[in-house]
């Protein structure tokens, strides 16, 4: 039986929890909230399935149409650019932060694929106002020529941060435009190297065309070793694929890595960096001093054929080739004092002058014409058989002479007496030998070639860019201009350190070299340099014209004063080769100073070239190599 008492404790207890309302009563509330629930639900859905019809029936084509214009884009990601560095490992380069732009071609085609090339033109013009450019047109139009399917392109890198700005604020106006995080690179020390490290830029249609791995959107080297060894260092790109709109906008954060970028192998140099800067600083000061127009100082390992220094003045800063130079300031730099664009260690292709009488002394030596014993006699009142006078540097007369005082005194009337006694045609094989008038192989983009003094080459230059030549070689006049350096031979600096370096060791003709190795991707690549030529002269040769050499700095009447006490014992040869206006007397107003030589003279490790264009006297150019010569012994182990 239950108990009343406790059934209404329940109630009081139900009605206090309840706010007064019993069991009944909130059944009835919670019936009204389901039906409240379930009307606001049934709305939802019927909303959702009228939206759905909405967009199916009366805007499912103008859908449709615009979903099929949505697309995944493959992206390039830009790799490292391998760095560069001297022989000891110190960065001669560096990979910067920057920013790129690229433009997204998709907006540009209709529905047919056809590209719209008047939208086109409009905002591209607007783009070239505000890169500076004059050519991103002809750039995209050239990239879809070669590769129909090409829809992103670089079109310019590392931005400066006004012109992002300015992009940024067009946004709204400018289709398919990208500005993304790129890779720049940083010439650390500027003008001492910017003719050995050279500089990158955008890929161009040439380069599209001769280059077997770039695309458009590639960053390549442009000259010198950035550009020699450009395949080894602009790595490869990753790609990744993004959804982009009809617009080339990104709609969809999430991207598939389709391949991983792989960075450039770095290139370890045989520069020295402190070596360079030194030489460069010896520069500055020298051709300011002398007045020349331009100098150059190299310095090569005769063991190796390796290159500590390869240093130019008047310079340029390689760092405002990088983001893209105007025209107006590419001239500016063009038309000052001494062409500072060009490399004159590789491409200054001038006459020699007596530097000349070492690679004649060996072939003389070599060939049997002279010995020891060869005295020829140097007078005043020297003439050829027509009575043409020829004489010794500023009139000199220096009496009996040996081979190597005759290399001491610098003489001309010994030369001259010797290729009168024998024949060119028998001469220039030797100076063949030697690398005279070709290309020494040098890992470094513009070399020169300098030109051979053979008859045949004399009558050539006659025929074609040298009409006032008369195309016949003079035995006499046309030989003994040319043995003493003068006359149609040329030469360059880099050609002037490398025979040097043969003399100084033994007869091996390197191919001179900047390259030292290639690391990265878990591989070291050693440099290997084939030998131009070797043992194609008798040693003894070669020991006598070192010593003739040796006596030009420190024997009885030595005539490179400048090298005489220097921090050690130098072997060298100086020129002083004539070029320009001749004056009423017959004789030349403009001289370039050059010297070369090889140290320490009994076991020789450096070879080394100073030439000061338009230097007047050798002298000047010796001063400068007394200075490079004191501070390797100083610096440098050897």
């Amino acid at each position: 039986m239950v108990d009343k008492n406790l059934t209404k404790k329940i109630a009081d207890r139900d009605e206090e929890i309840n706010g007064g309302e019993n069991f009944s009563q909130k059944g009835d509330v919670l019936k009204w909230n389901l039906i409240f629930v379930f009307a606001g639900f049934s709305f939802l859905i019927l909303f959702l399935l009228y939206s759905v019809f909405e967009l199916q029936i009366f805007e499912g084509d103008s859908m449709y149409a615009r979903s099929q214009r949505n697309q995944i884009n493959i992206i390039d990601v830009p790799s490292r650019r391998g760095i560069i560095f001297d022989r000891n490992g110190e960065k001669l380069v560096e990979n910067i932060s920057s920013v790129d732009c690229y433009l997204d071609l998709n907006p540009f085609f209709d529905e047919n694929g056809s590209l719209d090339d008047e939208k086109l033109v409009e905002h591209t013009e607007i783009l070239e106002g505000i890169l500076d450019e004059e050519s991103i047109l002809e750039r995209i139009y050239i990239a879809l020529e070669k590769e129909p399917e090409t829809r992103r392109i670089l079109i310019a890198s590392d931005l400066g941060n006004d012109v992002v700005i300015d992009i940024k604020s067009l946004d709204e106006k400018l289709l398919g435009v990208d500005l993304e995080e790129g890779i720049s690179r940083n010439y650390i020390y500027g003008k001492p190297f910017s003719h050995i490290l050279g500089y990158t830029g955008i890929v161009t249609a040439e380069d599209f065309e001769k280059l077997d791995y770039v695309d458009f959107n590639d960053i390549v080297g442009r000259v010198g070793i950035e550009k020699y060894y450009d395949e080894y260092l602009i790595g490869e790109k990753g790609k990744i694929a993004v959804e982009v709109d009809a617009f080339g906008r990104v709609v969809s954060k999430s991207e598939a890595l389709l391949r991983q970028a792989m960075p450039g192998k770095s290139l370890y140099t045989t520069i020295d960096l402190q070596a360079q800067k030194k030489a460069y600083e010896i520069l500055v000061d020298g051709v300011e001093e002398y007045e020349a127009m331009s100098g150059s100082i190299v310095v090569q390992d005769v063991e190796t054929g390796e290159i500590l220094v390869m240093a130019n003045y008047p310079s340029f800063d390689n760092n405002l080739f990088v983001k893209g130079i105007t025209q107006e300031k590419f001239e500016e730099i063009l038309n000052q004092k001494g062409n500072p664009i060009t490399n004159k260690a590789i491409d200054a292709q001038v006459p020699p002058g007596s530097m000349f009488k070492t690679i004649i002394a060996v072939a003389g030596l070599d060939s049997g014409v002279i010995d020891t014993n060869t005295i020829y006699v140097s007078r005043a009142g020297y003439s050829f058989s027509s009575g043409v006078p020829f004489q010794e540097f500023q009139n000199n007369v220096y009496g009996s002479l040996n081979i190597v005082d005759a290399l001491m005194l610098s003489s001309n009337i010994y030369f001259c007496e010797m290729i009168r006694n024998w024949d060119m045609n028998k001469l220039v094989p030797y100076l063949e030998d030697f690398g005279i008038g070709q290309y020494t192989g040098v890992d470094i983009q513009g070399e020169g070639s300098g030109r051979l003094p053979s008859p045949e080459n004399k009558v050539k230059l006659a025929e074609t860019t040298s009409p006032w030549l008369e195309p016949y070689w003079y035995p006499e006049g046309d030989s003994c201009n040319a043995v003493i350096g003068q006359g149609i031979v040329t030469t360059t600096p880099i050609q002037a350190v490398n025979w040097i370096s043969a003399i100084a060791n033994g007869g091996i003709l390197h191919t001179p070299h900047l390259g030292k190795k290639l690391v990265g991707n878990d591989e070291e690549i050693i440099l290997e340099f084939e030998e131009n030529n070797k043992d194609f002269v008798k040693k003894e040769a070669l020991e006598i014209v070192r010593e003739g050499m040796r006596a030009s700095v420190a024997g009885p009447r030595r005539v490179i004063v400048p090298l005489t006490d220097a921090k050690t014992e130098v072997a060298a040869k100086t020129g002083t080769a004539e070029f320009g206006v001749v004056d009423e007397e017959g004789k030349y107003t403009q001289t370039h100073a050059w010297v070369n030589g090889f140290f320490p003279y009994e076991k020789p490790k450096y070879s080394f070239v100073v030439f000061l264009e338009d230097g007047s006297a050798s002298n000047n150019a010796a001063q400068l190599a007394r200075e490079m010569v004191d501070w390797f012994a100083d610096n440098i182990d050897f």
